[in-house]
């Protein structure tokens, strides 16, 4: 088995979002000054902040990818618990970038993460994974 480590970041990933958005909540200010579509632009805008730093259900530590080739579940470490089973349904591999979105068998529990090179502690590690999803699909 080979273990994929990610590095701890979400939160510092949140908090750029969050002051992104906030960015943008002044360009809305300064085009929509005379309208009332000002008030719906900054409701939405207030409610992706609260989503975005609320919404931290899960820390994604590590992914374990088996060894052997009849195996076809992941197995993920989140918040320090192991749970294994993973299926990938969707992914896209872009240059140094992988979206997965993978099931849980039993629970229906979904994961959906982008994953850069600079998330992994050893940059090859998302070679590794790649490899892994291309390879392994059936």
């Amino acid at each position: 088995m080979q273990l994929l480590e990610l590095k701890k970041s979400l939160r510092y990933r949140n908090l750029i979002y969050a002051g992104l958005v906030f960015l943008t909540s002044f360009i809305v200010a300064i085009y929509f000054h005379d309208s009332v579509i000002i008030y719906l632009g900054f409701l939405l805008i207030l409610i992706s902040i609260f989503f975005a730093i609320i919404d931290d259900k899960f820390s994604l530590e590590a992914i374990i990818i088996p060894d052997q080739l009849e195996n076809n579940s992941l197995i993920f470490i989140i918040n320090g618990n192991e749970t294994d089973f993973w299926i990938i349904r969707k992914h896209i591999i872009i240059n140094s970038w992988v979206y997965l979105y993978a099931i849980q068998q039993g629970s229906n529990k979904k994961i959906r993460v982008w994953l850069h090179k600079s998330n992994f502690k050893k940059q090859n590690d998302i070679r590794a994974l790649a490899r892994y999803i291309l390879f392994n699909r059936k």
